[in-house]
């Protein structure tokens, strides 16, 4: 048995390795400590990051379906374009929350018009 335990044969679902992922890039957490969380290896998360990236930049570099030098045909095309808005839209939908309890974490330190009174 590998070192991490019975963890690591399990598998992550897509959403939670997108949230570990975004963790990952927020400085939430390191890859090794995700790695341990979650009983994969640090490469493990290292690719998925990777993978998360580059069909980031693959995303925003296509063209929109059935624009001429797109791979496959329109049929093709559309379901992975709609694929790659639906995770962009989910990052954003994760991302945006952690943003806003960063901020509240923070919020006391920052003085109100009524506590001056």
């Amino acid at each position: 048995m590998s070192r991490t335990g019975p963890r690591a044969r399990s598998r992550l679902s897509a959403q939670e390795k997108t949230q570990v992922v975004l963790a990952v890039l927020a400085g939430e957490i390191t890859l090794a400590e995700a790695a341990r969380r979650h009983g994969v290896t640090p490469q493990a998360v290292g690719q998925w990051r990777d993978r998360f990236l580059e069909a980031g930049k693959a995303s925003l570099e296509s063209r929109m379906p059935g624009a001429a030098g797109g791979a496959g045909s329109q049929t093709e095309r559309r379901p992975r374009a709609e694929a790659e808005q639906l995770k962009l839209a989910l990052a954003e939908a994760t991302v945006q929350p952690r943003i806003w309890q960063k901020g509240s974490e923070h919020i006391d330190a920052v003085p109100s018009r009524t506590s001056e009174r």
